[in-house]
């Protein structure tokens, strides 16, 4: 299964199209595939193997700043990178048809 491709018509969202879809609605809900109009939703076990990079993600962060000398520029530059990374990780999810 490719990434943000419907499971349906195999319309693939563009990364940006995916997070705004991301944050504009509740994590586990149901939608309506842009393209065919069929009920979609998250796959929970791909979901469930994002969540887990995302916290190998944390804790790199949270290694390297316990180990850096930070300064405010650092923590912004830091936070930055770590908030784009959490982005770049969850455009790797994927749908699933939905279950009637």
């Amino acid at each position: 299964m490719k990434a943000r491709t419907c499971p349906h018509c195999d319309y693939q969202y563009s990364r940006v199209e995916y997070l705004k879809l991301q944050f504009a609605k509740f994590s586990f809900s149901e939608w309506n595939c842009r393209n065919c109009k069929q009920n979609i939703t998250f796959s929970f076990k791909r979901r469930a193997l994002i969540a887990l990079f995302n916290g190998l993600w944390f804790f790199l962060f949270y290694y390297l700043k316990s180990h850096l000398e930070m300064t405010l520029l650092i923590w912004i530059v830091f936070l930055l990178v770590f908030i784009l990374g959490l982005c770049f990780l969850i455009t790797f999810e994927g749908f699933k048809k939905v279950d009637n």
